[in-house]
């Protein structure tokens, strides 16, 4: 787009001027003004020749010669040297700016400047973080919108942005790796594998790590292309990746799900940084906390189908057509339902949105009740018949128990704070609620209790197969330390404390270990008599002393050394910690633990560099999932055309420039599904009501490419009012919700 196209001013009325004879152009036949320049003058004339004597410039208002016989050099001439032209002016005047940091909150106040390449620079930044295509340079809008605003900014073309895009990414590459190669602390990953709808293989590996001002920090470093799901290729395109990096040395752990594949590559990249690893990687392998959580739950959900099936029946039925959702909301108002909204349906596979569609139901209970009285086919067409009395108490209890679940899969999901002191209080919640259902009266949640035990037992009833990291958090939590562990094993077996001591002693032990690795290292760069703390603290003299000449006498005061040191105790840090009080803990409020290792760390020198590289641990691979709540678009099917490359550029550098992680709502998804449907119940896209919750990208693939615009779909739509306003409103609203639907296809290609 050239100036000349931008360069457009409000248009002025000949009485702006103040004379009759001005006229800003020439209407007559025969006037062959072709120039641009012509529209940023007023042109006075001859008032018996009717030809042009005088311009004056619409900006500064500076008379010149003019004749149309002369050409236009002189006009150009004065345009470029005009102070009052907006171009010019914005060229050499600087403008108060106030805008938000893309970093952080704060408001910015600076003096500006046109600049193109910021311009260049910003715009890729914008295609990047919200997620926009690269034509997006060619659409009719955005280049209207960039005359008005910024009428001297060269709009680049989609492939210039494309390059620029990837300039950004080698350029905050770079920065990241600067910034972990600074590092003083070790970095955590985590993996997890990807198949796009083009049935593309994708490895994403996030680093998470604290920083020297006890920051925790989590950055994609690769969404890289894989060629199979194998053990030992995912193993060894981690081992590219971390290469890559430079980061071998600063490697902790590796979070994984439980897939058999993740083991294999476990193993692979633990035999080939072996000599890296701290303590030779023993506690390298972490396993997906969330992913375990979900096996458990999935096992004790088949005990309680029947009323599953019967609930999730009922609420099929209700959402199948607008004529029955109408009816159901007539039988909420008699029964006075007080809650706004309606009902919603799960999808089987996924229990998170069956707890969801039993939380809903619960809430309309009368309401289906005296639907049933309303609508004589709802009990002939459910073949397993309406849900009983018996149901709607098992959904209450199974409501309550995902909702234990559900709460514990939110709170080891995050990655915006520490979550490895959090694991063993979570699983000793989930424990004693697994301990309840087993002993309740309620034979089904009985049955449902007993066989989530079982699953549970397999993954945490030996604490041999827990990675003691997980107790060490614990113990570097200075509200609990060791002593709340030991005061748990006891209650959690009671009737064996020789199994509580080997348990606390090989826990201890394993303490010591970190430390002393620990220690070892920093002892290279300070004394040991700063790090440790003397009891006696016992200044003898003996350095003087030791300094005679007397053979004799050195020999005394050496001997009095060594007998003295049998009675000197020294603690280390690590002793002093354990022994010193804990802080107290109030219930429902948040403890800053970075914030207190920050402010002991030159307390507690050792134990403060080993807190820092364990509670970066994330206890679940879900945090790296959740980068993709909107660039996980990038993958489906109207961006296909990208290449491997361009997408780890984009999804990388999305994460980069965000500092911060977009977890998944998959709640809020619901709801815009919803009001979709409901949107839909009164329009005529010529698509059947599909069941609500269909989060199958199937779905939304197959339903998108049927339906047709309004003049296609039905009667009324006929040639002859296809102009009419009525068409032109359906037109529009089919357009809207074609694009929510597209929208919501990009979602469901994640959750599904």
């Amino acid at each position: 787009m050239s100036n000349t196209d931008n360069s457009s001013v409000p248009m002025d009325d000949e009485s702006e001027v103040g004379n009759e004879n001005a006229t800003t152009k020439s209407t007559k036949v025969g006037d062959k003004r072709k120039s641009e320049y012509w529209n940023h003058f007023w042109d006075f004339r001859d008032p018996v020749t009717k030809k042009i004597v005088q311009v004056k410039c619409k900006y500064c208002e500076k008379m010149l010669t003019g004749n149309t016989n002369n050409g236009t050099s002189s006009l150009k001439k004065h345009l470029g040297a005009c102070s009052k032209y907006p171009p010019n002016v914005d060229k050499k005047q600087k403008l108060i700016s106030v805008y938000k940091s893309p970093e952080s909150d704060a408001t910015i106040v600076s003096n500006w400047k046109f600049d193109e390449t910021a311009c260049r620079l910003g715009l890729a930044r914008m295609v990047i973080v919200d997620e926009q295509p690269f034509s997006i340079v060619e659409r009719e809008g955005f280049r209207y919108f960039c005359s008005v605003a910024v009428p001297q900014f060269h709009i680049p073309s989609r492939f210039t942005v494309a390059r620029d895009v990837k300039n950004i990414f080698v350029c905050e590459s770079g920065k990241l790796k600067k910034l972990i190669g600074c590092l003083k602390s070790r970095v955590s990953l985590t993996t997890d594998c990807w198949t796009s709808i083009q049935n593309f293989n994708y490895l994403c590996l996030t680093a998470h790590f604290i920083d020297d001002n006890w920051k925790l920090h989590k950055r994609i470093l690769n969404f890289q292309l894989m060629d199979s799901h194998k053990g030992k290729e995912i193993g060894k395109v981690v081992e590219a990746c971390i290469l890559k990096w430079e980061i071998e040395d600063r490697l902790f752990s590796l979070t994984v799900d439980n897939a058999s594949s993740n083991d294999v590559a476990v193993g692979y990249l633990k035999t080939h940084f072996h000599d890296k690893l701290v303590l030779e990687g023993s506690f390298f392998h972490m396993r997906c906390a969330c992913h375990v959580l979900n096996l458990i739950v999935k096992d004790g959900l088949s005990s309680v189908k029947s009323s599953i099936a019967r609930i999730r029946a009922a609420v099929r039925y209700v959402r199948s057509s607008p004529s029955r959702a109408k009816l159901f909301a007539h039988s909420s108002m008699l029964v006075k339902v007080s809650c706004k909204g309606s009902v919603c349906l799960d999808v089987a596979t996924r229990w998170n949105s069956t707890f969801l569609m039993l939380e809903t139901a619960l809430k309309f209970e009368k309401a289906f009740n005296r639907f049933a009285e309303d609508d004589p086919d709802f009990s002939r067409e459910l073949k397993d018949g309406v849900p009983t009395q018996e149901d709607w108490v098992n959904a209450k209890v199974l409501s309550l128990c995902l909702k234990l679940f559900y709460e514990s899969t939110k709170k080891m999901s995050g990655s915006l704070y520490v979550t490895t002191n959090l694991y063993f209080h979570e699983v000793l919640e989930v424990l004693s609620c697994l301990i309840e259902w087993e002993n309740s009266t309620n034979m089904d949640i009985r049955i449902m209790g007993r066989q989530m035990r079982e699953k549970f037992d397999k993954y945490y009833g030996d604490l041999g197969k827990t990675n003691i990291m997980m107790l060490v958090a614990v113990v570097l939590d200075p509200r609990y330390k060791l002593r709340f562990l030991k005061y748990s094993f006891k209650k959690l077996y009671p009737n064996d404390f020789a199994k509580v001591d080997v348990i606390c002693d090989n826990l201890y032990d394993n303490v010591q270990k970190l430390f002393n690795h620990y220690d070892a290292i920093i002892a290279s760069s300070s004394s040991k008599n700063n790090r440790n703390i003397n009891v006696a603290n016992v200044d003898n003299g003996s350095e003087n002393l030791s300094s005679s000449n007397s053979e004799q006498m050195k020999k005394f005061y050496d001997d009095f050394d060594e007998e003295e040191s049998d009675f000197i105790v020294e603690k280390s840090e690590l002793d002093y910690y354990l022994e010193e009080a804990r802080e107290r803990r109030v219930e429902g409020e948040m403890f800053d633990i970075l914030g207190w290792w920050k402010e002991k760390s030159d307390k507690y020198k050792v134990l403060s560099t080993l807190a820092k590289d364990i509670l970066a641990i994330p206890i679940s691979t879900v945090s790296s999932e959740s980068a993709f709540s909107t660039s996980g678009r990038i993958l489906d099917q109207f961006r296909s055309s990208l290449g491997p490359n361009m997408v780890e550029a984009l999804v990388c550098t999305q994460d980069w420039l965000r500092a911060s992680n977009v977890c998944i709502d998959i709640e809020r998804f619901l709801e815009d599904v919803q009001k979709y449907e409901e949107e839909l119940d009164g329009s005529d896209t010529g698509i059947t009501q599909p069941s609500f919750w269909a989060l199958q990208p199937s779905f939304w693939a197959s339903s998108l490419s049927s339906w047709k615009p309004p003049e296609m779909v039905g009667p009324r739509h006929s040639e002859s009012n296809s102009e009419s306003p009525f068409f032109a409103t359906e037109l529009r609203r089919w357009e809207a919700l074609l694009l929510r639907g597209r929208q919501l296809h990009f979602y469901a290609s994640l959750v599904a």
